[in-house]
Order: C-alpha cells, then structure tokens, then sequence
C-alpha cells in the first residue's frame, strides 16, 4: 500500500494544480474576481494539506522500514540462537559418549577429550546464559590417579609377584592398623602378613635397658618391645600383659607410628622404605585431617632400638588410602579369580570391611573412590565382643583370650575369665548372637547401600565371622555379596599391590 501512494499523491497534485489555473484563469473577469480570491484560497488551502499528507507518508514509510529491518535482524539473530542450542546438544552428547567410553575403558585420553569437550560446551552455555556444567574441582585428578591404579592392576595380574628389585629396590611396608591386630607385610604372599596384638603400653627405659625381656630366645610376637626418642614401649602380647587396652575409642592415628616402627623392626627392615597405611572414612574432613597427620607423623627419618638392636630408618613416602579400599585391589589382582566374581574395574561395587572399631562401607565407581557414598560408622565387633562378655560373669571384652576363643571352631570355645573356678562354653550362646549381630549388619548395610548396586565386597575379621548369615541375608536382599579371601589379610595385601602400583609409576616401568 506505501508503494501505491506516491502516485495518488501525484496525481492529486496534478488535479490540485490544474483546479487552481482554471479558477485563476476565471477569475480574469472584474466581477469574478472575489470568487477568483475564494477558490485561491481554497486551493492553497488544498497544497497545505496535500504537503502534510505527503510529510506523513515519508514518516510511516521511514518507520515500516526500521521495523521491517528489526523484524529481519531479529529472525536472523533467532536462526543462530537455534544453531547455538543444537551445537550445544551435539557437544552434550558428545559428553554423553565419552563418559561411556570412560566407563567401559578409562584411558587419559578419553579423559582429556572429555575435558575438552566440557569446556566447550560451557563456552557456549555462557554466551546462551544457561546453566553450566559443573565437574567437582579434584574429579580430573582423582580419575588420572585411578586410571594409573588400573593400568598398574592388570599389568600386575598378568605377571608373577614383584621382587624388590623389579620396584627400584625399595622396600614397601604396608600396615593395616587394625584394633584387635596390626597386619604388616612385605610382599604379596598371604602367608607372609605378620598379626601383632594391637597393645601398646608405654613403659620406662629402666625396664627396657634392665635386661627384664629377653631379646633372641622368644618369638618376637609374643615379646617385642622398643626404644624410641627416649621412651620405652611394649607392643602386641607384651603390651597386653602389662596392662594395655586396644585403645577402643582412640583415633587409630594414636600409636600408629610405634606399630609401624614394631612392624619394620619385626621384619628387620633398614634404610630406605616406603609405608603404606589406612584410615576410617568417618567425615571427608577427618579423613584428611588425619591423613596429613599421620603422614607428618610416620614421614622421615627415625632411629630406634628394637629389641636390643639399635635400627636406623628412612622412610621417604607414606600413602594413605580408606580402610576396605585395599580389598578391592587385592580382589581385582587375584590372577586366578576366574568367572566368580565380576570385573571390579568395570562395575558400582561396595566394599563392607568389618573391623574391630568401625564397619567401613566405601563406594567404589569404576575402580575410582566415590567419597560422597562412603562411610565408616562406630559399629564392630567390639560391640559384638562387650555383648559376648555380658553373659559371662568377670569377663573383658577386649580380652585377647576371650577374643581368640569367640573365633575358634564350634565345640572349641571354651572360655575361662581370671579368677573364675570354671570355663564357659560360649556355643551356649554364641550361635543366637552372631545371627542377632548379622542381622543388625545387614541392616546397616542396607541402609547405605544405594539401590543401583547389585555387588558388595565382605572383608576384614568380622566379614569372615559373619560370613554365612551376613550372605545369606543380603542374598535375601537381591545384592550379591563376595568375601575378600583371605580377609583378614585382604586390606593389607591391597595395601602393598597399591603401593608396588605408585613405585613403578614413579620409575616408569
């Protein structure tokens, strides 16, 4: 219609023109003159109108156009908006896709494209203004440390037991600071883990130095003792019959570094070592806090007298990995395993270590540490050992005797406290309180167990004392229960395959 216009109001100029001519023409007679005037007047006033009609035109004209430009300027900015959205789709699910490549075959490439490709995309969420893709800050590094710990495990399992030399020639000593035990090897082999009572009791140098113990005609499990800093101390059986406790209650990082130094003293261990140790998952900040302590606490050089023989250390490094964890490893390195039990590196897998002090369920994604799905409670045997006592009259619950004899075979448990005139046959009551406790565990279990997960790991002293209910309630449960074996040994055998992995990745082998 704007294009129309301009001939109508050209020919109405035309017309405007030639109504004044013809009036003025006309006017040319005298007696026509006023009437002449009145039609002048009438077509100037004719011009004036036509002029403010043709200005509006050009202004509607000028204003059609500015909003047809917007209009199109808008549709083409619409169209990249669209074009934004779906690369911002295609770049999703590319994440998608890498995340399961991640899962079926963690490798540090995939893990940098993976990187890459969120970086990407939140680039273009933020011109968008839409909501970015948020990766916790320590996911990257934990998943390159877990790649690493994959990679070393099936190397591991495809050749025969690593001797010192094959690591550098560093020796590795890993210490499962359990409460009834401390567990210490220096090898993969089962039969080499080393059981030390879990006592410590401080005592004077006098009695170190006064020749009251001796030092080469007894097994050093039952008297082994030390000199260190100017302090004496007794550990294991001897500790215990000197009045000390297992220190229910303690933060397990109390004592630790005598049972480390009891420990490499007790494998005559000199020089250059590396330490492997583990802690409850109690809070993510306690963890850490406790992991920096003990790794300040047991780092560096120390000097001592181990029964009778002055020993000098070094050790250069210390890991701290979650009580449990190193079940899986040692679950996952076992090169024989065969089709029992599934590819722990390639599944959502919980591992329940059942302790003396806390039941540790971690979780485990992939063979990466899930830290916010894991857990230790203050539940474990030793509640299971103070209900023992209760039906006995005088007896100690952290009774190493009475701990041993809860332990052994059906029709073996026969119990006598200090000072009491007759033994008691635990299997009077036993059976009824390992199916009331295993019950109670279960629950525990799967309280904390996340509905997606269909495999658990049973590990640690109590994971084989409560073995046959434990599983036949959680089989009860639709969730298939595999115990660690040997699994008292299962951690701390874990723990030395974890520290081999972290050597030969130093050295590049």
């Amino acid at each position: 219609m704007i294009f129309i216009l301009p001939l109508v109001f050209g020919a109405v100029g035309v017309a405007v023109g030639a109504v004044a001519g013809a009036f003025t023409a006309h006017a040319v007679g005298e007696k026509d003159r006023q009437a002449a005037k009145h039609h002048r007047e009438v077509a100037n006033e004719l011009t004036d109108k036509y002029a403010n009609l043709e200005k509006k035109y050009h202004e509607f004209a000028d204003e059609t156009k500015k909003q047809i430009s917007d209009f199109t300027r808008q549709n083409v900015l619409s169209e990249i908006e669209k074009d934004c959205l779906r690369l911002a789709v295609r770049l999703q699910q590319n994440l998608i896709s890498l995340m399961w490549e991640i899962d079926r075959e963690p490798t540090a490439d995939a893990l940098n494209r993976f990187q890459t490709a969120v970086e990407q995309t939140n680039q273009l969420l933020y011109e968008l203004k839409e909501e970015l893709i948020i990766v916790p800050d320590d996911y990257y590094a934990r998943l390159l440390e877990a790649i690493a710990a994959t990679i070393a495990i099936k190397k591991i399992k495809t050749k025969k037991r690593l001797t010192t030399k094959n690591i550098g020639s560093k020796i590795i000593l890993s210490v499962d600071l359990g409460r009834t035990s401390t567990k210490a090897c220096v090898s993969r082999e089962p039969s080499g883990v080393a059981f030390i009572p879990a006592h410590v009791k401080q005592i004077s140098i006098e009695q170190i130095r006064g020749g009251v113990f001796e030092a080469k005609a007894i097994d050093p499990l039952m008297a082994l003792w030390l000199e260190y800093e100017g302090s004496g101390y007794a550990v294991g059986q001897l500790g215990s019959d000197l009045g000390a406790n297992l220190g229910h209650g303690q933060s397990k990082v109390e004592d630790a570094l005598v049972k480390v130094l009891g420990s490499a003293g007790y494998f005559k261990l000199k020089d250059e070592i590396a330490v492997v140790l583990s802690l409850p998952f109690l809070s993510l900040e306690q963890h850490e806090e406790e992991k920096e302590q003990l790794i300040s606490l047991v780092t560096g050089p120390h000097v001592m007298n181990f029964r009778g023989e002055a020993l000098s250390l070094h050790i250069t490094k210390v890991w701290v990995m979650p009580d449990g964890y190193g079940s899986l490893l040692w679950s996952e390195a076992q090169p024989n395993k065969g089709t029992a039990l599934p590819d722990f590196t390639k599944i959502l897998v919980g591992i329940v270590d059942i302790g003396y002090q806390t039941i540790d369920m971690i979780m485990v994604d992939n063979f990466r540490f899930v830290r916010y799905a894991s857990k230790s409670e203050e539940f474990g045997m030793s509640n299971f050992y103070e209900m023992v006592a209760a039906e006995i009259e005088g007896a100690d619950s952290q009774s190493l005797a009475l701990i041993s004899t809860a332990n052994k075979p059906k029709g073996e448990r026969f119990y006598r406290p200090k000072g009491a005139s007759k033994s008691t046959n635990l299997d009077d009551f036993l059976p009824n309180l390992i199916e009331m406790y295993s019950r109670e565990i279960c629950s525990r279990i799967l309280a904390w167990l996340p509905e997606r997960v269909t495999d658990v790991i049973i590990t640690g002293g109590g994971g084989e004392f409560f073995w046959e209910d434990v599983q036949r309630l959680l089989r009860a449960a639709r969730v298939n229960a595999y115990l660690a074996a040997p699994s008292r040994q299962a951690n701390v055998l874990g723990q030395y395959i974890y520290g081999e992995a972290q050597l030969r990745k130093n050295i590049h082998l």
